[in-house]
């Protein structure tokens, strides 16, 4: 049925119900109107509040991925550092402080002396340093020993760059089982100390 046959049908309704013609024809007149609005109105209007509540779901799923992937990542780094805590490749230097680390290891490209942890690091006696990478970047892997219990711990700082800038704004312990590994940043370079 096409509109002109739906509208004698609604006009011989009415007609039916002992309407007058001039009422018939200003009911008609009244729905052809709101169909002419409803027809100007853009398809994309109709579709605009779908789109926005589509387009927010998809960014909370996204940086609901993107926390769920550093973390990973979080993991796989830590991963990386434990496995060499429990190796024993030599250290290029021995020495018992930051500043020696820093004038030993004079290929660094980046400060090792921390300040944000500065407190947390002091339970620790350095013993020696060596040059690394971790994921692409330079680091130094610093051995050090908890002042308390004796334990040899391994410190390991690298310049939050490349790949590792992921973990901007990284303060976390990650349990790997074996190894717990406490990763923070501090002044674009990431510090993590293995117990």
């Amino acid at each position: 049925m096409n509109e002109v046959e739906i509208d004698q049908l609604v006009r011989d309704c009415f007609l039916a119900q002992k309407l007058p013609q001039k009422s018939v024809e200003r009911i008609l007149a009244r729905g052809a109107k709101a169909k002419a609005i409803h027809d100007k109105v853009a398809w994309w209007q109709t579709w605009a509040p779908v789109a926005a509540a589509a387009a927010i779901v998809m960014l909370g799923a996204f940086q609901l991925a993107r926390h769920y992937d550093v973390s990973e990542f979080a993991r796989q780094v830590a991963g990386e550092i434990a496995m060499r805590h429990n190796g024993d490749r030599p250290f290029d230097v021995e020495t018992a402080s930051f500043d020696g680390i820093q004038n030993e290891l004079k290929d660094l490209g980046f400060s090792v002396s921390p300040v944000v942890k500065q407190g947390l690091l002091s339970a620790y006696e350095i013993l020696g340093a060596r040059y690394c990478w971790l994921e692409g970047q330079q680091g130094v892997h610093i051995r050090v020993r908890n002042r308390d219990s004796g334990a040899l711990c391994t410190l390991y700082i690298a310049t939050l760059e490349g790949k590792l800038a992921e973990l901007r704004s990284m303060d976390d312990k990650v349990d790997l089982g074996a190894n717990d590994v406490r990763m923070w940043e501090d002044s674009d370079r990431l510090f993590a100390l293995v117990e």
